[in-house]
């Protein structure tokens, strides 16, 4: 209403203005036309006047040639007079055509040309008689002074005529001053008015700009609080008109779906935001459709992806609500969801940490079922080893038998480890360590002849427990064992490293096996992800990271030719810190 108020009052105001300019155009123009209608009058006037001084002189000439003819009998002299009556009779037209709107003058041109034509009949006849020879009578009617006598009525009827034309010219004058003044009045009235339309129209024109930049800035203050507010959501957001074209992106969304705001404007929402079925890849009905159609919030169903423009999937949660303008009509659709990857993977950790604690306990039970007939059966064969009867040969397979049980005997306690709390950390000379592995492993080394390459150079000791560390090596070994093939080779590196944070004894070990397929590496120490087929149960690698982790130790695989070693395969490069002081106990997982 206060809008069409002002609107009401500008075009009001503009109105009122152009009918003022409108109306003093009127009347500027009547007073300039009676300004130069005046200006004419007085033009007139002088003209008259000017004619009324011309046919005077020209009778003064011709006389003064008649009277130095008269005097001289020159005939040179005779030259005004033969010029005045051939003038004579124009400027007596001149005045009666100049004077026909004055009933007055005219009657006074009337008798002036009659006095004229006598005077000059006057002149004629004399210089006549001079020019016959008869100078006495052309002076006895100089003398008789009737020439004199028709100037003078001469002379009186112009001065009558000068005078009512002075009249006129004074009125006029007067007329013409004042016309000239009203002009000057109404341009000084039409310039004020115009200034005066200009101020308020320059006053209506910068306050309203000065309105539409406050508002411009509160709406760009708004807009401002807008943007930073969905900038700093946790949650991606897409905007769509009624039409369900995409008209907004924030820059979370920006980056899950792989595409801009300007790039995704005006298409629809299906083609910005492709969705579909988790497990069955099945596409699913956007939920901004069915909030246009409904018109209220609406949330999607449970296992959706979202296909980004690289084609990769995103698991996503999201919903969709209505915008609605001040009327309540729907005018679009914001759209909120996340990506749910962190979520799923926490979901999938819980249900991997419940089957390793099932795992760990039933392991444990077994692990404890077998260790009391193995240390039976140990017994037996030292008894039996021991037996003097006993032939070489057989103490020989009994030798190997009892190797073998120590192996069985080693995994047995690893695996109520996994559920036992550990020992005391003591000092380890990581040389022997790796050398015990060696030799506990070399039955299978020798089985598939995978020559060893020892490469070790001094090297601090590190404190921890024994029995996990032993545990760790012994699971890359055996690892690298499995990936040769027969005949095949690995390398053991020790040394002595000081990245910035310390010092540290790093333990490589490398085979020319297949490697690890890069797809596989960010997975490699996820518990039960296994490459191998049929045999492996996807918890060495894990248990091996977890182990160096309590150690404030790290891990880190390098694929095929991914250290450059020449031997081609994988390689696992393992960091343990020097020294662990005794105050600081390994921590627990």
């Amino acid at each position: 209403m206060q809008i069409l108020t002002k609107r009401f009052g500008v075009l009001i105001g503009f109105a009122v203005m152009l009918a003022l300019v409108v109306a003093n155009g009127l009347v500027l123009r009547r007073q300039l036309a009676s300004q130069i209608e005046n200006q004419r009058s007085v033009v007139h006037t002088r003209q008259v006047m000017l004619e009324l001084a011309e046919t005077e002189s020209i009778l003064k000439d011709a006389e003064t040639g008649q009277r130095g003819f008269l005097y001289t009998g020159d005939p040179n002299y005779l030259g005004p007079y033969q010029s005045a009556t051939g003038q004579i009779a124009g400027h007596l037209d001149a005045l009666r055509q100049l004077t026909a709107d004055n009933p007055r003058q005219q009657v006074r041109v009337a008798a002036l040309r009659e006095l004229v034509q006598k005077k000059l009949a006057e002149l004629g006849e004399t210089i006549s008689l001079a020019q016959a020879g008869d100078q006495d009578g052309a002076k006895a009617i100089v003398r008789s002074d009737a020439g004199l006598f028709l100037m003078d009525d001469i002379r009186r009827t112009i001065a009558e005529m000068r005078s009512e034309e002075d009249s006129l010219d004074v009125a006029r004058s007067a007329t013409y001053r004042q016309s000239i003044r009203t002009t000057i009045l109404c341009i000084y009235l039409a310039s004020s008015i115009a200034a005066l339309g200009l101020i308020l129209l320059a006053y209506y024109i910068l306050h309203e700009m000065e309105l539409r930049k406050r508002h411009a800035y509160q709406l760009l203050e708004r807009e401002e609080w807008f943007r930073v507010t969905l900038t700093s959501l946790g949650d991606a957001v897409i905007a769509t008109d009624k039409a369900g074209r995409v008209n907004y992106l924030n820059p979370l969304a920006e980056q899950l779906i792989g595409t801009s705001t300007r790039e995704a404007s005006g298409r629809l929402i299906e083609e910005v935001f492709p969705i579909f079925n988790e497990e069955t890849h099945a596409p699913v009905a956007n939920p901004v459709g069915k909030v246009l159609e409904e018109g209220r919030v609406v949330g999607l169903a449970n296992h959706t992806v979202l296909r980004n423009s690289s084609g990769a999937l995103i698991p996503i949660e999201d919903s969709a609500a209505p915008i609605r303008d001040a009327k309540g009509n729907i005018i679009g659709v914001v759209l909120v969801f996340r990506d749910a990857t962190l979520e799923r993977r926490w979901q999938e950790s819980l249900r991997e940490s419940e089957k390793l604690r099932s795992a760990a306990r039933m392991s444990a039970t077994v692990a404890h079922e077998i260790n009391n007939p193995l240390e039976a059966v140990v017994n037996l064969i030292y008894l039996a080893k021991t037996a003097p009867e006993i032939p070489a040969g057989a103490v020989e397979h009994l030798e190997l038998a009892e190797q073998e049980l120590e192996r069985v005997s080693h995994i047995t306690r690893q695996t109520l480890g996994f559920y036992r709390e550990s020992k005391v950390p003591e000092r380890i000379d990581v040389e022997a360590l790796v050398e015990y592995v060696l030799k506990l492993y070399s039955g299978k080394l020798s089985s598939k002849n995978i020559a060893i390459e020892r490469d070790f150079g001094p090297c601090q000791p590190v404190r921890g427990l024994q029995g996990e560390l032993k545990q760790a090596i012994s699971n890359l070994v055996s690892n690298a064992a499995d990936a040769v093939e027969a005949n095949g080779k690995i390398r053991l590196t020790l040394a002595c490293v000081e990245p910035a944070d310390g010092e540290f004894v790093q333990v490589l070990i490398e085979d020319n096996g297949p490697g690890v397929a890069p797809e596989h590496v960010d997975r490699i120490f996820e518990p039960f992800f296994t490459t191998k087929k049929d045999v492996g149960t996807g918890l060495g690698l894990w248990v091996t990271k977890e182990i160096i982790d309590r150690h404030r130790g790290s891990i880190e695989v390098h694929p095929q030719n991914g250290n450059g070693n020449g031997l081609g395969g994988a390689a696992f490069d393992v960091l343990l810190p020097c020294e662990v002081a005794e105050e600081e106990p390994v921590a627990r997982a």
